[in-house]
């Protein structure tokens, strides 16, 4: 396929993906979105790829929503559809990066706003420059939240204080980082440098870990502790018969590296 609106590259087993109209702040809008869907749907069956990286040209990862589609909208009629067609999309793509059987590593430069840091936020890993701002930008214009923020951010940081990130809050890396919403708020200069080292690490974990541990993750809120662990066993189970169990247990008394192939 080609983007006209995101780039991907893929560089040995790691993906990254940017989204890239710098010129209007990497604004989200049904377009852009449907590029990011299928760039993560190309990744995802993409055998060759452990990881992903997600990320945005120019100054800042997103602004959010198209403000200047939302005006048009407003202006025309439209705004309901406008936001159903946006919203539809968008949940599609952060439930492709939550769900997906492989690490997807955000990296955060300048700021994430409302939408876009809602979609970014539901990376495995997130890294940001340390005075990076993370803004859930909805209330400034009279939206609700959206992109899957009132699930992920009270599960990251509890309820009372996703409220107020959600009301009042404009924070920066280092206060995110703090809260538990990143993994890390870094100088500018190391930002790539360590978003590379930790793909390159995640790249080597054993595909069937990854799958499994993600699996177990997005359950563990709902299950009940004999339901979680349940779950916990069947997968086990389910593991010791795999190619990969076998290879790790093999390389341990032969004292050398795995090669893990996820079968």
């Amino acid at each position: 396929m080609v983007y006209n609106l995101i780039s991907l590259e893929k560089k040995g087993p790691i993906a990254t993906l940017w989204l890239n109209t710098p010129n209007n702040l990497n604004a989200l809008a049904v377009e852009n979105l449907n590029e990011v869907y299928a760039a993560l749907e190309d990744c995802e069956k993409d055998k060759s790829i452990r990881v992903i990286i997600l990320t945005g040209k120019g100054k800042i990862f997103s602004s959010g929503g198209n403000v200047k589609k939302f005006l048009s909208s407003v202006k025309s009629g439209t705004a309901p559809q406008h936001v159903a067609d946006t919203t539809e999309i968008l949940h599609k793509c952060g439930q492709k990066i939550l769900t997906i059987g492989k690490p997807v590593i955000g990296k955060i430069r300048g700021g994430a706003y409302g939408a876009g840091l809602n979609l970014i936020l539901c990376c495995d890993l997130l890294y940001a420059e340390e005075n990076a701002i993370l803004d859930e930008a909805f209330v400034t214009v009279g939206l609700s939240i959206d992109g899957s923020g009132s699930y992920t951010i009270p599960r990251m940081i509890g309820m009372k204080r996703a409220k107020e990130f959600f009301w009042l809050g404009r924070i920066n890396a280092k206060q995110a980082e703090k809260w538990g919403l990143i993994n890390g708020a870094l100088p500018g200069d190391e930002l790539d440098q360590v978003v590379e080292e930790v793909a390159s690490k995640m790249a080597q974990l054993p595909p069937l870990n990854i799958i499994n541990t993600k699996k177990l993750m997005n359950i563990t809120f709902e299950n009940t502790i004999t339901q979680q662990l349940d779950a916990e066993r069947d997968i086990q189970i389910k593991v010791a018969g795999s190619d990969d169990f076998a290879e790790g247990v093999k390389a341990f008394f032969e004292k050398r590296k795995p090669i893990f192939k996820g079968k």
